[in-house]
Formats: C-alpha cells, sequence, structure tokens
C-alpha cells in the first residue's frame, strides 16, 4: 500500500513531466526461467509456441549479487515491496530462499509466485519462517479433465499435488498459528474452463486457502486466441462470476471480482480506453538484470550490470516512455513493442487516472469515466 509521502511524489512526477520523484510502489523480479510446468497459456513455455531449448541458458537464473544490490537499491529509494516470479518456476532456483532472506532482510515485503508443485514439508516451512507476506499459486484447472487440457503435456498426477500441498500448507500455518503466508489461488480463464468457476472456488474451500483471484487470458497478440473466450463465452462468465461473488462475500475467503469484471469491462485493448501510468509505479527485471517497465513491455530501460536501479529508474529510455504513455497517440505506438491487451495493471491505472483524469492529455471518453467512477 502507497503511503501519502509517495501518492504525492507520484503526482508531482505527473505534473511536472516526465520524471519520477517517487520510488516504485513495486518491482516484478523474474528469478528464473526454469521451469518442470508447460501450461497452455504460458508465454514462455507454452507447448504451442515455444521449445525449452530455445531459452536462454546463460542467464536462465538471477544472480545473488544482482538481486540483493537491486533490493538494496529499491529500499532506500522508498519502495517497500517485490513480487518474486520468474519466466519459469521460482522453486527451481537453487538460492531461492536465501534471495528470500536477502530481500526480508531489508525490510522488504515479498509476493511470491509459484505453480503450486513444490509445496512440500520442506518448503512450506521454509515459507513459514521465513514469513513470505503472499504466496501466489496459478493454478489452471480443478479437475482432471481440465488439467489434460490446460496443462496437454504434463501429467495430472500434479494437479493432486497441489491440493495436497495447498492442505499441508493450511494445517502446518494452523500448528504454527502463522499468517504467513498469505495464500491466494490465482485461477487464469479460458475456453477450456470458464464453466467451472464454482469449482475452482470449490477447491480454494477444501484446501484451506485465503483467496481465490481470476485473471482473463492473455492471448499475446493471437497466439492463443484458439483458446480464448468468445463474446457469448465472456457473457456466460460474467454472469458465473457475478453469482460467485455473493457465495465468497458471505465467506471468509478474499476474492478479486472488482478486478476481474473491470477488465471485462473495459476488454482487451486497453491502449485505446486508458492511459498508461505504469512507467510511475512499477519495474519488472529480468533474470540477466534488463529493466522494463512491465512485465509485458519488450524494449528495455536499461540493465543493473550497467547501471544501479536508481540511475535507470529516471535515465532516457524510462522517462521517454512515461511520456509516450500519457496519450492515445503515445500508447498506441507503445502498444507495437508491448502485449497489452487485457493489462494487469488496469486497477493500478484507474485508481490514478481518477485522480489525475482531469490533467490528463488522454481525450476523454464516456467509458473511461463510467470506469474510473466504478473503482
Amino acid at each position: 500500500m502507497a503511503t501519502l509521502s509517495q501518492k504525492l511524489k507520484l503526482f508531482r512526477g505527473l505534473f511536472t513531466g516526465d520524471i519520477a520523484y517517487n520510488a516504485p510502489f513495486y518491482v516484478t523480479i523474474d528469478i528464473t526461467s526454469r521451469c518442470n510446468l508447460r501450461c497452455l497459456g504460458c508465454p514462455y513455455h507454452s507447448p504451442l509456441i515455444r521449445k525449452q531449448a530455445d531459452v536462454d541458458m546463460a542467464n536462465r537464473d538471477i544472480s545473488y549479487s544482482v538481486f540483493e544490490a537491486l533490493c538494496y537499491d529499491l529500499k532506500m529509494m522508498g519502495t517497500n515491496q517485490i513480487i518474486i516470479c520468474g519466466e519459469g518456476e521460482p522453486f527451481l532456483h537453487p538460492h531461492l530462499f536465501d534471495l528470500i532472506s536477502a530481500a526480508k532482510k531489508i525490510g522488504l515485503q515479498i509476493i511470491l509466485y509459484t505453480n503450486g508443485t513444490f509445496l512440500d514439508d520442506v518448503n512450506i516451512i521454509h515459507l513459514i519462517e521465513s514469513r513470505v507476506d503472499v504466496l501466489k499459486v496459478s493454478l489452471w484447472a480443478s479437475s482432471n479433465d481440465e488439467y489434460k487440457k490446460n496443462y496437454p503435456v504434463d501429467n495430472t498426477v500434479n494437479l493432486e499435488k497441489v491440493i495436497d500441498g495447498l492442505k499441508l500448507l493450511a494445517h502446518s500455518k494452523a500448528t504454527k498459528k502463522s499468517k504467513f503466508p498469505f495464500v491466494n489461488v490465482c485461477h487464469p480463464i479460458n475456453a477450456y474452463n470458464f464453466k467451472n468457476i464454482d469449482e475452482m472456488i470449490d477447491l480454494v474451500f477444501r484446501t484451506g486457502c485465503d483467496a481465490i483471484s481470476f485473471t482473463p487470458l492473455h492471448t499475446h497478440k493471437g497466439k492463443f486466441s484458439d483458446f480464448s473466450l468468445s463474446v457469448s463465452d465472456e457473457k456466460s462468465l460474467i454472469l458465473s462470476l457475478t453469482k460467485a461473488k455473493k457465495r465468497l462475500d458471505s465467506s471468509s475467503v478474499g476474492h478479486n471480482f472488482k478486478q476481474i469484471l473491470l477488465r471485462f469491462k473495459i476488454g482487451e485493448a486497453v491502449w485505446e480506453k486508458l492511459p498508461c501510468y505504469i512507467g510511475w509505479l512499477h519495474a519488472s527485471v529480468k533474470m540477466n538484470g534488463t529493466v522494463f517497465p512491465c512485465c509485458r513491455h519488450i524494449v528495455p530501460m536499461g540493465n543493473l550490470n550497467e547501471k544501479n536501479f536508481y540511475e535507470i529508474w529516471n535515465d532516457a529510455p524510462f522517462r521517454s516512455f512515461r511520456q509516450a504513455s500519457r496519450t492515445r497517440e503515445g500508447l498506441t505506438s507503445i502498444s507495437q513493442n508491448s502485449y497489452c491487451g487485457f493489462c494487469g495493471y488496469v486497477g493500478d491505472n484507474v485508481l490514478v487516472h481518477r485522480l489525475f483524469k482531469w490533467f490528463s492529455p488522454f481525450r476523454s471518453t464516456k467509458i473511461k469515466e463510467n470506469l474510473c467512477s466504478e473503482v
């Protein structure tokens, strides 16, 4: 959660130009490209678009020194939260818990993404004792039939492995009387699973998780369009989500229904509806130290092996990105080098734009005003 001081610095930058006086509110760090699964909709390891041999083996894991220096820079600048994820599975980084320890020692909050297949006794104890703040478990299926469609080259035994791991984690937290980590099951939605929202919620209840969140499928400019939702599918899904919201609201399980419904209302072509403020709020760091404004932009802002993060944050590439992302014309240009469809940062952009819209060079539209009033 951003402090008042951070918000004031953010708006100072937005008003005066392209320099960010605030540190990024949060930073995503890809720590490894190794993965043990081939999720159908994964932009890095899907059997539809990529072979494992294509991975840059020389830079498949972030180094401890680069990670530690980055965390130190972020804390000194005022960032409080990092998201540890990967083009692969973070638990396959050979020094994952050393990285977590380094970040925690500096005082950073940690969100850790995983596919859930490594939630065994040893790793669960490490998660609890290292006080990882949030564990997000990506799961595309709630049944063996769904699993076969969403993980076509992986064994369905992995589904039971994830379910058993989640149950063990809930039991271990209760035994140790720990609230850490907060466990959120993240469920990407596509044509193979959108009819089974209730079944996924049942799984969350059954495993004792703290929350569930849904995300639209990123088609990655048509690469996954064969199993994206049709217009009629989306309407059916929205009805299912609306009904499911009532069920979850009466329970202790958290959810992101407000955000997911907003993302479907805006639609895939986000750049036509809203300006993008992510260059002021966030940065994404790859295993080899390359820095990007977000996880889906392919033009680098700099590299941590050449400059520290503080220098990169307000260097010319970042400033140019911020200028372009504030206008419709600039966003159209940026979208050619980005996978902006169903942008995952829409919620942040809407919140900022609700306050900054009167000063934005982005032309006002009816849908934009309606969206801003809903958040």
